[in-house]
C-alpha cells in the first residue's frame, strides 16, 4: 500500500504545469423531437457549464489534493481565454504564467448533453506547434525557475505547446526535478529524457509496438519505453486492469480500484496529478502508483472533467482495508 503520511504532505508542494490549456463547455439539456430540417435530434439547451480542461485540469487536479500548482501555457486573445484565466483563478491559481498568443485561439471542446448522454463535440483549437518567439517565452520561464518547483509535470494533448526544443532541457533539469509526462501520438518522435512517462495502453502501443494486455506485454512494454525515451521508469494506465509500474529492475501491477466508470474524461490528469505529488512528498514509484490508481478510480465514479480530494483518497483506502 502506502504510507498516508504522504498524502498529508502534499500540501503546498509546487508543481509546475506546462502542456495545452483549455476550456471544456457543456451544454446540457433535453430532447424530446427531432428537426424538421435533418434527421438529428433537437436539444433544448438548459445550461451551460465550463471546466478547466487538458492542462489546466491537471491544474485543477493538483491544486483539489492541496498542492500549489503554476500554469504554464499559452491562451488566446479571446474571451475563452478570460473565461480560462477566470477559472483558475477561482481556485486560487496564479495566471501570469499563461502566455497570450493572438495567433491563435484559445482551445475549447464543446460537449452537447442530453441527460447523461453525450451527443456531439465541438473542438477550437489550433494545432500548430507554437511560434519561435512564443516558444523561447515557454522555454525560458522553465529554464530559470524550474529549481522553485517540486516537480514538473508536462501535459501533452497535442495543440502545438509541448515542442522538440522543450526536451533538450529536461535531461539536465530531471536531475534535480522530477519531470512527469503525459504522452500524446503526435509527438513520440520528440520525447526524451524525463523522468517518467505515463501513457494509456493505446498510446503505449503507439510508442513502442507492444500492446500492454497481458502483465508480461505491459513489463515488455515498459522497459522498452524506458530504453526508448530515457525514463527512469514508465507509469502505464491499463483502463479496467489498473495500472503498472515498471522500473529496470522490479514491476509492479495495481488492479484498479474504480467502483463504478461513468465517464473517463481527464482521468489521466488526475493520475500525472496525484503521482507528481505523490513522489514531490516522498513517495517511492510504487507508492505513488498506489495512490494515483486510488485517485482514478474515485474520478472516473464522476461526470466530465472532476478532481479528487486527499480525503477521498483516504477514505477509498479506508474501505479498501476493510474488506
Amino acid at each position: 500500500m502506502f504510507r498516508r503520511e504522504i498524502l498529508q504532505r502534499f500540501k503546498g508542494k509546487r508543481i509546475l504545469v506546462i502542456g495545452d490549456f483549455m476550456v471544456d463547455e457543456y451544454i446540457k439539456g433535453t430532447v424530446e423531437r427531432i428537426s424538421p430540417e435533418a434527421p438529428v435530434p433537437v436539444v433544448e439547451a438548459r445550461g451551460v457549464t465550463l471546466k478547466p480542461g487538458g492542462a489546466a485540469n491537471v491544474v485543477a487536479n493538483v491544486v483539489a489534493l492541496g498542492g500549489h500548482a503554476i500554469p504554464l501555457g499559452i491562451v488566446g486573445d479571446d474571451e475563452a481565454g478570460e473565461r480560462l484565466r477566470e477559472l483558475l483563478q477561482n481556485t486560487g491559481v496564479e495566471t501570469d504564467t499563461l502566455i497570450t498568443d493572438t495567433s491563435r485561439p484559445t482551445t475549447r471542446k464543446t460537449r452537447i448533453i442530453a441527460g447523461s448522454q453525450q451527443l456531439l463535440r465541438v473542438d477550437w483549437e489550433s494545432r500548430d506547434y507554437l511560434p519561435e518567439e512564443i516558444e523561447r517565452k515557454v522555454l525560458s520561464f522553465l529554464s530559470s525557475h524550474y529549481r522553485e518547483f517540486d516537480a514538473v509535470i508536462i501535459s501533452d494533448y497535442g495543440k502545438g505547446v509541448i515542442t522538440r526544443a522543450l526536451f533538450t532541457l529536461t535531461g539536465k533539469i530531471k536531475e534535480e526535478v522530477p519531470i512527469f509526462l503525459d504522452p500524446k501520438e503526435k509527438n513520440f518522435p520528440i520525447y526524451t529524457d524525463v523522468t517518467a512517462m505515463t501513457p494509456n495502453i493505446k498510446e503505449t502501443s503507439q510508442a513502442v509496438g507492444v500492446v500492454p494486455a497481458t502483465e508480461e506485454e505491459t513489463e515488455k512494454a515498459g522497459k522498452l519505453l524506458i530504453e526508448r525515451y530515457k525514463l527512469d521508469y514508465s507509469v502505464i494506465t491499463r483502463s479496467e486492469k489498473g495500472l503498472s509500474i515498471i522500473t529496470k529492475d522490479e514491476t509492479k501491477h495495481i488492479p484498479t480500484r474504480a467502483k463504478q466508470v461513468f465517464d473517463v474524461t481527464g482521468a489521466g490528469d488526475t493520475v500525472i496529478s496525484a503521482f507528481a505529488l505523490s513522489i514531490a512528498a516522498g513517495a517511492t514509484p510504487f507508492e505513488a502508483g498506489e495512490i494515483a490508481n486510488l485517485a482514478a478510480g474515485i474520478v472516473v465514479g464522476k461526470l466530465g472533467t472532476a478532481t479528487v480530494t486527499v480525503e477521498e483518497i483516504l477514505e477509498a483506502a479506508d474501505a479498501l482495508q476493510d474488506m
